[in-house]
């Protein structure tokens, strides 16, 4: 089984070399992996850093998750696309794990379980809260997967058309709803991601209640918001909604 790592960048120079240590990390026998960086044009030293654990870095001057992780699913050449947030660490098992639920051919989909790897009480109770809704969501048929640790078939991704570019919030909620029309999404609880809690430690509540506000508006309508700033990006509470 072969897989394609997608990671998309921005002024990630504190996080990224330890996803990508992470991605190396994997256990694997016989399988074949790669690792595109899909950065949005930093100016830090993410590139730099990006570049010492592989060749394939592709650089867009647009930003934007969306437009990030479908640049760097273009240029997948394996069948199996795994996209990764840039400040995830993945468990060393957590490919493997990945690939136990692949081996079933009906299966075109699957989000990994992010846990918290720092931060305080609040900020590491939402992420757990979070995926005890997506394993919920998914057992009566609503796959809503965020996109920080989630598996797509490269054929099943790109005849679903990727992520939605002109969605800035939910493309990753948006994507896993589609692809499920197509065949089995499962959550694997064994594939596991630490992840940081640095976008709830600032301004819990407006974020928490930022994206409820456009996981609602896109269910029911289908839109959301078209931009989501880096928590780095934001003075106040304000801020994030002013996008």
């Amino acid at each position: 089984m072969t897989f394609s790592f997608i990671v998309p960048t921005y002024q990630e120079e504190q996080h990224i070399a330890a996803c990508l240590e992470s991605i190396r990390n994997q256990i694997l026998e016989n399988d074949e992996i790669e690792i595109i960086v899909s950065d949005a044009s930093s100016t830090d030293l993410t590139l730099t850093i990006a570049k010492r654990y592989t060749e394939k870095v592709e650089i867009s001057e647009k930003r934007g998750i969306a437009i990030g992780r479908n640049l760097g699913a273009a240029q997948a050449k394996n069948e199996i696309i795994v996209f990764v947030d840039a400040d995830a660490v993945l468990d060393p098992s957590f490919l493997s794990e990945c690939k136990k639920s692949f081996s079933d051919n009906s299966v075109v989909g699957l989000t990994g379980i992010a846990y918290p790897y720092d931060g305080s009480f609040l900020p590491r109770f939402v992420y757990h809260g979070t995926y005890r809704l997506v394993r919920f969501f998914s057992f009566f048929g609503l796959k809503l997967f965020p996109g920080v640790c989630v598996a797509y078939r490269a054929e099943s991704f790109r005849k679903a058309g990727g992520f939605r570019e002109d969605l800035g919030v939910a493309e990753d909620l948006d994507l896993s709803r589609r692809i499920s029309r197509a065949g089995k999404c499962v959550v694997q609880k064994k594939a596991r991601a630490g992840v940081s809690t640095r976008r709830l430690e600032k301004n819990l509540i407006s974020t928490v209640l930022f994206h409820i506000w456009n996981d609602l508006r896109y269910l029911f309508t289908g839109h959301a918001g078209k931009s989501y700033p880096k928590i780095e990006e934001t003075n106040n509470w304000k801020d994030l909604w002013k996008r």
